[in-house]
């Protein structure tokens, strides 16, 4: 799929209505069937469907959102935004090496029945980046832009430990992925190094 702009979210990405929406009714339905007896049959499938929707919620993330979170905490990134180093007028790129990011989040869902019968689903939510290539633009502090980037996403679902549906799939950036206005490079706690061994640096003056 092509992303047309810094907005497109994970659950986009992986197309989640097509990819997980039956799997996930068909889990959480299973979850709850010990409950349906006490419940219209509206109720019932209301009910599932307000768990899908907050399932998809998890997913409602831009990958500019992830990505520029991820990179800030790489030692050549914090360098990137030093501005005894690097001027704010002073656009400099960055050519990455593949690397991968990986997430998992555990929400669980809570469920009252008539205000009678109160039920807990755990959700399991698995979701890989492999970022295969590209060019990362910074200025003045801020993610600007990634150039020539290529990326894999991976999203594995469960319902109380038991699978709910799994998708890897590559995603076609645009040439040139703008973050907006720029994404500034916050403080955190550094890793490891996502730079080619010899990384291309150019600078322009703006």
């Amino acid at each position: 799929m092509m992303m047309d702009e810094s907005r497109t979210t994970l659950a986009e990405a992986v197309e989640f209505e097509a990819t997980f929406a039956e799997k996930l009714t068909a889990a959480v339905r299973e979850k709850l069937l010990p409950f349906a007896g006490h419940v219209s049959g509206t109720v019932f499938e209301a009910a599932i469907g307000k768990v899908i929707e907050q399932a998809a919620k998890v997913l409602d993330v831009p990958f500019a959102e992830l990505l520029t979170g991820a990179w800030e905490r790489y030692p050549e990134i914090r360098e990137l935004a030093d501005a005894r180093l690097h001027p704010s007028g002073e656009e400099t790129m960055l050519e990455l090496a593949e690397h991968r990011f990986a997430w998992e989040y555990a929400p669980k869902i809570e469920i009252v029945f008539n205000e009678t019968y109160p039920v807990s689903i755990p959700l399991g939510v698995t979701v890989g980046v492999k970022v295969i290539g590209g060019v990362l633009v910074v200025q003045g502090g801020r993610f600007r832009e990634l150039r020539s980037g290529k990326l894999e996403v991976g999203v594995a679902l469960t319902v109380a430990e038991q699978p709910a549906g799994s998708r890897i799939k590559d995603v076609q950036l645009p040439r040139v992925l703008r973050f907006g206005d720029g994404v500034p490079i916050r403080d955190a706690v550094p890793v490891g190094r996502i730079a080619t061994p010899e990384p291309a640096a150019v600078v322009a003056n703006s």
